[in-house]
């Protein structure tokens, strides 16, 4: 049975977290370890889940509560449980547990590796938007990055694209203006 339990950097699976973030996803695409403990632990509508199976950790999720939506930002499963169903299983418990909508970033489909990552999420019932978005950088010395935006338990994202893109930068990048992002 898949659990998703909600930790903070002194929860004995917190280092298993922090490494599986260091090795699923490259450093551009995430914040510095110091950075990502003091949003785990002082940032409140922050979470940072570890995905559990069997009491094993296999995975971690991080989400915020964006008050009007749900915007996940990481999400991994540890290379040993992958192409096992747990993805789709997490993903499942999230979309029945969160009734309003939840978005993520996916990188533009240009290879087999992110046209199987969004063919994933669609199986799940996200919807790829067609939207200009760019996934503004973790560390003042990288680039802005082109991303598709994606999106479930919401049929008027367009109408709200702006403000949605607006709280993802505020929150999650920490970002005052907002319209760097615009393609």
């Amino acid at each position: 049975m898949i659990k998703l339990k909600r930790i903070n950097t002194s929860h004995e699976y917190y280092p298993f977290v922090e490494e599986l973030m260091q090795t699923a996803f490259p450093i551009q695409e995430r914040r510095n370890a110091d950075l990502q403990r003091e949003y785990t632990d002082n940032k409140p509508h922050f979470h940072t889940l570890v995905i559990l199976y069997k009491n094993l950790p296999i995975g971690l999720l991080t989400i915020w509560d964006l008050e009007s939506f749900h915007y996940i930002e990481h999400f991994a499963i540890h290379e040993k449980f992958r192409n096992k169903g747990y993805g789709q299983k997490v993903i499942k418990l999230i979309t029945n547990e969160i009734k309003g909508m939840i978005v993520l970033e996916a990188e533009e489909p240009s290879d087999d590796i992110t046209n199987r990552r969004i063919k994933f999420y669609q199986r799940q019932g996200f919807i790829l938007q067609n939207v200009p978005y760019q996934q503004p950088p973790y560390r003042s010395e990288d680039n802005w990055f082109p991303m598709k935006l994606m999106s479930i338990h919401e049929k008027d994202f367009p109408d709200q694209y702006e403000k949605i893109k607006s709280k993802i930068y505020k929150e999650a990048y920490n970002l005052c203006d907002t319209s760097k992002g615009d393609i």
